[in-house]
């Protein structure tokens, strides 16, 4: 599959890759704020975007007037190292974003099943359309917490699944209890970026077209966001 047609754009440097993903974002939450008077933004986790979110976390914008709210999260104490919601406080959350609104999705809940119905009622207002969302993927091709042969991939991946949440249970994984965005969340996004390094990545989207996408669920995210999709990378 070729540059074009995954409509990826290429960098130089992980820097100049960051600076322009913070660029996009600001400029499309910017946009949604003046159209409609308030935007959401929902950020995946992991080492890739922390670069970008230094660099949001100053952009000029009403943050009182946006939502950051998470594509996935590990079922763990929101100070854990390994969380998603602790990773954005921190790199996010701070300088002018510090007025934004923030979703947490791990509760107190003893597990992802318990609290899917209470996050689907406080996601739900602001995952209807939206206006911007950050995706990473991993080595072996999962996006969210989409992972491969994952028992209810099918089911979380579903454009048009009632629930915009889902638990999930992924033994592949470091943390296999997790919540995560589903399809309908997703590929409803207005305006969506996958931010990924390395030529290992980039080879997993270059031979992506004859993957099964249930063993490489970034696939549904690519063609359910399709021209709503940029794909950004750097070695």
């Amino acid at each position: 599959m070729s540059a074009a047609a995954l409509h990826l754009t290429e960098f130089p440097s992980r820097e100049e890759t960051s600076e322009a993903a913070a660029h996009l974002a600001a400029d499309t939450l910017g946009a949604e704020i003046s159209r409609s008077g308030a935007a959401s933004l929902m950020v995946s986790g992991g080492s890739s975007p922390v670069r970008m979110f230094e660099l949001v976390s100053s952009a000029k914008l009403d943050w009182a007037k946006v939502t950051v709210g998470l594509v996935d999260e590990r079922w763990v104490a929101p100070d854990h190292p390994d969380s998603n919601e602790r990773l954005v406080r921190t790199r996010l959350l701070k300088n002018a974003a510090e007025r934004a609104a923030f979703l947490p999705m791990k509760t107190g809940h003893g597990s992802p099943l318990e609290a899917v119905a209470d996050r689907n009622a406080v996601y739900a207002p602001h995952c209807a359309s939206i206006s911007f969302l950050l995706l990473g993927m991993g080595t072996d091709g999962h996006t969210a917490s989409w992972f491969p042969r994952a028992a209810n991939l099918a089911e979380i991946v579903a454009a048009d699944g009632a629930q915009c949440v889902a638990a999930v249970e992924a033994p592949m994984a470091v943390v296999p209890q997790r919540m995560t965005l589903t399809g309908s969340s997703v590929f409803h996004a207005n305006r969506a970026l996958l931010l990924v390094f390395g030529e290992q990545k980039r080879s997993i989207l270059e031979n992506m077209a004859e993957a099964d996408p249930m063993n490489c669920p970034v696939r549904f995210a690519i063609e359910g966001l399709g021209d709503r999709l940029s794909i950004f990378w750097a070695p």
